[in-house]
């Protein structure tokens, strides 16, 4: 499946905006995005491209609520942890140039002794480094005039936090690191050199790194929480301390500027690019759902390189789909219950011709009926009761509320809130075996059915002698 990314990328669309011609799949993209942000509140920028051509870009509310400033689709925006990919591409260009290698040890390049000393490129890279600490978090304790290598210095001297290659862990810190080995062999700073051989060679004309004193940024949004009690301001501080693992301000469209360099090899020779959308093999042999900067995901069936990030304040998305090359940017100015990842996995698979539908499916097979019920158990261990009435299907867990579930398409079901998800699982034999709980595929939980009766639970989940 790996080898798809890099065959010729499929001419999806012709003209100016064919997915408008599609009225019904735009329509649903539009409402979906359209119901998570409000008119009068911290808004969002969402971008979503198919074969490099934009086919729906749209701000929504506000950029800045004091000065009453919508939002456009050129703000600027933190990405946060969205830094990761171009930090690991920098890393990759300079082993292109016989600089690095994937095998080399965080001993070569940081002061340090014992186990930390051993770490490699690629257990950096991959977050599976045993790194104790967490990036710029810990960057705010560090006295002032003390830099980056420091930093570094610090987490290679501390105990590890596991055996390096042992487990996945997400750790700010090992981008931090990155971010000092760039500097180090490259004899530029971390923001001259990803402006020189990322921004520059890919048109990313509005983006830039954050530092501490950083010019005026024309169309940046500020940064808010949606809390409870009302909005709030979230102020960045010491922004510069975000670096490499943190640091990139940017606009929906240069992301898409840099998507469309990495697949066009202008950045990466694309046996380069593969390892970093390649998940990540730890010392057991398994493998953990992470290349080199992106996460290696599922859509239905089909890999996803996707991102997500957060800062105080902002929140960010990044979504790539390279069987159907769609590629989607969610970039929100606000820290609220949104979920960016599960609006990017709808509206992927609006175009995947496999939709996650919340609006009204299908009645449910009558083949099927009475099929579904059952005990079924996750690995925590926790049971959920799902009972047949009546030719609808109901989810209760053992404690919790009784919840009718919509049948969507066949052996698939969805809640009436929060992009919840049932998918049912068949067995060989066409026995329905166990079942998937998420939110429409991210964050999935599994539970396998037990071979018991159905159990009789109160309205309160308490199970019924």
């Amino acid at each position: 499946m790996m080898k798809k990314f890099f065959s010729a990328l499929l001419v999806l669309l012709a003209g100016n905006c064919p997915i408008f011609a599609q009225g019904d799949v735009a329509a649903r993209i539009d409402r979906l995005m359209s119901s998570q942000f409000k008119a009068g509140e911290p808004g969002a920028n969402v971008l979503i491209a198919m074969g490099g051509k934009v086919i729906y870009h749209k701000a929504f509310g506000m950029a800045n609520m004091e000065l009453g400033v919508p939002s456009d689709t050129a703000m600027v925006y933190y990405i946060a942890s969205n830094t990761k990919q171009f930090t690991a591409v920098g890393i990759l260009q300079l082993m292109e140039k016989g600089l690095i290698s994937l095998d080399d040890t965080l001993g070569r390049f940081v002061k340090s002794t014992g186990p930390a000393s051993t770490i490699t490129i690629r257990q950096l890279l991959s977050h599976t480094s045993g790194l104790n600490g967490n990036g710029y978090r810990d960057s705010l304790n560090i006295p002032k005039g003390e830099g980056v290598q420091t930093e570094a210095e610090r987490y290679a001297a501390r105990n590890m936090a596991f055996a390096a290659g042992s487990k996945w862990a997400y750790n700010n810190a090992n981008f931090q690191v990155l971010g000092h080995i760039i500097e180090k062999l490259s004899g530029k700073t971390y923001a001259e050199y990803i402006k020189e051989n990322i921004f520059l060679p890919s048109g990313m004309n509005a983006s830039l790194v954050a530092t501490s004193d950083e010019p005026i940024i024309k169309g940046r949004a500020s940064g808010y929480g949606i809390l409870r009690r009302g909005i709030v301001n979230y102020p960045l501080h010491d922004i510069g301390e975000f670096f490499a693992s943190g640091g990139i301000l940017t606009t929906a469209s240069d992301m898409l500027r840099w998507n469309r360099a990495l697949v066009s090899g202008k950045l990466l020779q694309k046996q380069t690019l593969e390892l970093a959308w390649h998940p990540i093999k730890l010392n057991s042999g398994q493998t953990a759902p992470y290349g080199f900067g992106f996460y290696v995901d599922d859509l239905r069936g089909s890999v996803v390189l996707r991102h997500g990030g957060a800062v105080q304040g902002f929140i960010s998305e990044t979504f790539f789909y390279p069987e159907k090359d769609v590629y989607i940017v969610i970039l929100i100015n606000s820290e609220s219950a949104v979920i960016p990842q599960v609006l990017a996995r709808i509206a992927a698979s609006e175009l995947s011709g496999r939709p996650y539908r919340f609006d009204g499916g299908i009645a449910m097979d009558a083949k099927n009926v009475g099929k579904y019920a059952g005990v079924y158990q996750s690995d925590k261990p926790e049971k959920v009761n799902i009972t047949e009435e009546n030719g609808k299907v109901y989810w209760q867990r053992v404690g919790g509320k009784k919840y009718e579930v919509m049948p969507s398409v066949t052996d698939e079901f969805y809640f009436e809130k929060d992009f919840l998800w049932l998918q049912f699982m068949r067995d060989a034999k066409k026995k329905i075996s166990s079942l998937v709980f998420s939110r429409a595929g991210y964050t999935p939980s599994y539970w396998n059915r037990l071979e018991v009766p159905v159990m009789r639970l109160s309205e309160t989940g308490q199970e019924v002698k």
